[in-house]
């Protein structure tokens, strides 16, 4: 059912679209209440979507959550004793994962949908 949901929303001309409005809520999210909606997964969600189909916009989406976290004050961590650049270059590494772990998963799924589809494609030429 997720992996349904996700072939729907991850569709090449949607994708970019639902992954740049969520950025864009939580970013105005962060930035009314101060950060509070600082978790990694928040973040991956758009990444994920956008990664489905395309690797190379999966990275960029990355890089701009990572710039959506910091202007909205979502990172770094309070108390962190670590410098920002660092914080932000394992935060890019981490949806970076998750964008590669993302595109893996859809090409598998679209490589299943096509090897179950073909032999009845076979079988619908032979008849003719």
């Amino acid at each position: 059912m997720f992996a349904t949901l996700l072939t729907i929303v991850t569709s090449r001309h949607r994708a970019w679209a639902f992954g740049l409005l969520w950025l864009l809520a939580l970013t105005i999210a962060n930035v009314q209440t101060g950060g509070a909606y600082r978790h990694t997964v928040l973040f991956a969600i758009p990444v994920a979507v956008v990664a489905w189909s395309d690797w190379r916009l999966g990275f960029l989406f990355a890089a701009l959550a990572v710039g959506a976290a910091k202007y909205g004050n979502a990172m770094p961590e309070p108390g962190s004793p670590s410098p920002p650049w660092l914080d932000g270059t394992l935060a890019f590494i981490k949806l970076s994962i998750d964008a590669a772990v993302a595109n893996a998963w859809g090409r598998r799924m679209r490589m299943r949908r096509v090897v179950n589809a073909l032999p009845e494609e076979l079988h619908d030429r032979g008849s003719h």
